[in-house]
């Protein structure tokens, strides 16, 4: 069977028919262009979020919105998928997991690969020995680094699958049986397990120990604040229903929002200055952009 044909099957496998939900760890589109101003251009439609990753992509000269479905489409994980089938009628999160990782392939919400392909280009041809001048370079890019794009796109997607792991000890009978569940844990920790190895491996196959450290790191520091966010809501359980609504409010009325904005703006003034490193380019100015969209509140 042809990539093309496991592509536009694999949603009929996993019972699709239309437009996923969204889970709650799933960014939004809607939030990021309402929140986004671009170089002080107000936009409440994901268009303009569109347009910007767009223009970053042709500036890469790589369509990132099919970035990790190279690995996805492994006789491995097509035989996982057709696993997960038995799902359906479960509110078990990895069927909605595995819905989005198709549904938001194809809408430009793989960013943080083509981050790092435009920091790649944004660099240029290293000056000094590097193991990457033995690989071949395609617009401005190695194809180390392009491997690099992917190898961080499986990270992401083997850390959102572990995500939807159920906490058997809270199921309700909407639920769906318990053994369902149970399947269910069982194959998430199995596909991001694969995920998860087959990164492990590209990076070894880099042949890059700075790189596989900083990666490792990187990993080591997502898992540790899905551990105290996790930890957290458990303490919260603990004292009963947290009240959603009273929540939203007393967040709304607090000062916790006005200063989430202004940290994300402080950190997106870090971004810019860092960029300043580079010699003026497209990337570079299509990274500005980015940084612009995603942390300029209108």
């Amino acid at each position: 069977m042809s990539l093309r044909q496991r592509l536009f099957r694999l949603p009929r496998y996993l019972g699709a028919s239309g437009s996923p939900r969204r889970l709650w760890w799933s960014p939004s589109l809607d939030t990021i262009s309402l929140v986004g101003s671009w170089r002080g251009q107000s936009s409440r439609s994901p268009a303009h979020w569109n347009q910007v990753v767009s223009e970053a992509e042709k500036i890469v000269g790589y369509p990132t919105s099919f970035m990790s479905l190279r690995c996805l489409l492994s006789d491995e994980l097509s035989n996982i998928a057709m696993q997960v089938r038995k799902l359906v009628g479960t509110q078990h999160p990895l069927l909605t997991t595995a819905r989005g990782l198709v549904y938001d392939s194809r809408h430009n919400l793989q960013l943080r690969g083509l981050v790092v392909l435009l920091i790649s280009k944004a660099a240029g041809p290293s000056s000094m020995k590097a193991s990457c001048q033995n690989y071949d370079m395609v617009s401005g890019i190695y194809s180390c680094q392009r491997s690099l794009a992917e190898i961080t796109e499986l990270i992401h997607t083997a850390l959102l699958v572990h995500r939807g792991i159920v906490n058997l000890n809270e199921l309700q009978s909407s639920d769906g049986p318990l053994k369902d569940m149970q399947f269910g844990n069982k194959i998430a920790i199995l596909s991001g397990d694969f995920l998860l190895a087959n990164a492990c491996n590209g990076l070894a196959l880099l042949q890059n120990t700075k790189v596989v450290e900083l990666l490792a790191s990187a990993l080591m520091d997502l898992v540790q604040g899905v551990y105290h966010e996790n930890s957290t809501s458990a303490k919260a359980q603990e004292k009963g229903r947290l009240d959603y609504a009273k929540l939203r409010e007393t967040i709304k009325a607090g000062k916790g929002v006005t200063s989430a904005i202004d940290l994300c703006r402080y950190h997106g003034n870090k971004a810019l200055e860092a960029l300043e490193s580079f010699p003026p380019s497209e990337a570079r100015s299509a990274l500005e952009n980015i940084v612009f969209a995603v942390t300029r509140f209108s």
